[in-house]
């Protein structure tokens, strides 16, 4: 017998009052029912030259900075990346846009629907977060560390790999730059293979009590594991990154939507 999660995904009508705001599994499992961010991303909300108030701005502030308008396009599917791109929703200086940072002490469900254009097991599509203390700031560095010391989580809701399945990831990075030590989930490939040129919904979301991340793969449970403490001490902000590995040619990545829910009691403003 199929379980709910099945089936809400198997619905048409379902599928279309995902798309309207209703609450996915992967939220309602936590009483996630909050919704802060609902966004089709566009053109139009990526910064020209990553200043202003935007919902994007071409990559992460440890990237060299390269303007992304000629590397971005409009289509059905939602906004097309081309490969070298990331796309993220703060500034380099890691001030806020217009789309608001996830608050770990609270928790949050966050989710993509997404595609890319082929299935070369080279491609590396990845819808992941970090949290703004992790800069040149260093304010991930906690009370008890030693000088330069920095501990922060780093969460993968999606990449693609070479197996060509979801690949969801909780990163427990440590140490002073650069010698940075990471620990992961071993349970971080899920079994369902996918075609990837068609679009999927990849869900993780985080529980600041329990300490772990939970992955959804079209409103289907994937895997869970246990999440660092520090999580709960830092605010996350998305990216988008349609990068290729072994030198493999040109393709493009699709983000259709993104959707965020946190708990009725946090503090962000629910999205227009």
């Amino acid at each position: 017998m199929r379980n709910i999660a099945q089936i809400i995904v198997a619905s048409p009508l379902a599928a279309w009052a995902l798309a309207c705001g209703a609450v996915p599994p992967g939220a309602a499992e936590l009483g996630y029912t909050k919704q802060v961010v609902s966004v089709l991303p566009r053109v139009a909300d990526v910064s020209a030259d990553g200043a202003g108030s935007y919902k994007f701005y071409s990559g992460a502030w440890w990237m060299k900075y390269a303007p992304t308008k000629m590397n971005i396009a409009d289509s059905p599917d939602g906004i097309a990346i081309g490969a070298g791109t990331d796309l993220v929703t703060v500034a380099r200086d890691l001030k806020r846009g217009t789309l608001p940072v996830l608050p770990g002490k609270d928790g949050f469900y966050v989710e993509f629907e997404s595609r890319i254009s082929d299935n070369d097991k080279r491609r590396w599509p990845a819808l992941w977060l970090m949290p703004v203390e992790h800069g040149p700031s260093m304010k991930d560095r906690h009370e008890g560390d030693p000088e330069n010391y920095q501990r922060w989580m780093e969460l993968d809701v999606d990449e693609g790999w070479e197996r060509g399945g979801m690949m969801g990831t909780v990163h427990s990075w440590s140490g002073v730059w650069p010698h940075y030590k990471t620990q992961i989930n071993k349970n971080h490939l899920a079994e369902r293979p996918l075609d990837r040129t068609k679009v999927h919904t990849f869900g993780a979301s985080y529980d600041p009590i329990q300490h772990r991340v939970t992955w959804w793969l079209d409103g289907v449970r994937q895997m869970s594991a246990e999440a660092p403490e520090v999580g709960a001490k830092q605010n996350f902000y998305i990216i988008m990154s349609a990068q290729n590995r072994g030198g493999a040619g040109p393709y493009t990545m699709y983000v259709k939507a993104i959707r965020v829910f946190v708990p009725p009691s946090t503090a962000l403003p629910v999205s227009n």
